[in-house]
């Protein structure tokens, strides 16, 4: 069912893009854009301006920019009510599921496999930098080897760790 005023329907579907790409730009979504482009079609298929449109495409602009309007205003109130619930204490709302669980379980397995598979000086390293929290100076210090050595152990350990970590 095409907007009461002819004028308006062919407007809206000579620029449907250009509507598109403007919701796109207010909503931050191409998706969440082109349903405020579906709810600005059925907006002007209920349509009735109460005086004659002057300027056809502004008047289709100015409805689809207040479809933003609301549409910011709907999705704060379900953020807020989301946050809310999650706030709530409900644990199915903050836990992961299991398949992410198990997924994780099985990165550290293979992590703790390969950083096991190191040299016993590059494990020491790692341990003292990046569990203890120790700088590449004190590390250094405390095994009585460089800095520049601590920063060769440290990447040995992070290339070796890098498949399995760009994929968490």
């Amino acid at each position: 069912m095409p907007p009461s005023d002819s004028l308006l329907s062919r407007i809206y579907l000579e620029n449907y893009r250009e509507i598109v790409d403007f919701l796109s730009l207010r909503t931050g979504c191409r998706h969440a854009a082109q349903d405020c482009a579906q709810d600005c079609w059925f907006k002007l298929c209920k349509a009735r301006p109460a005086e004659a449109v002057d300027n056809g495409r502004s008047y289709v602009f100015r409805v689809a920019a207040n479809i933003a309007v609301d549409w910011h205003r709907s999705n704060g109130r379900e953020l807020r009510l989301q946050a809310d619930y999650a706030a709530s204490g409900d644990p199915t709302a903050t836990s992961p599921d299991t398949l992410e669980t198990v997924q994780q379980r099985r990165n550290l397995e293979r992590l703790e496999a390969i950083i096991r598979a190191l040299p016993p000086r590059t494990v020491e390293v790692f341990v003292l930098n990046r569990l203890e929290g120790l700088t590449y100076t004190e590390t250094a210090k405390r095994l009585g080897i460089s800095a520049s050595a601590v920063e060769k152990h440290i990447a040995r350990v992070l290339l070796q760790c890098l498949p399995i970590l760009e994929e968490m």
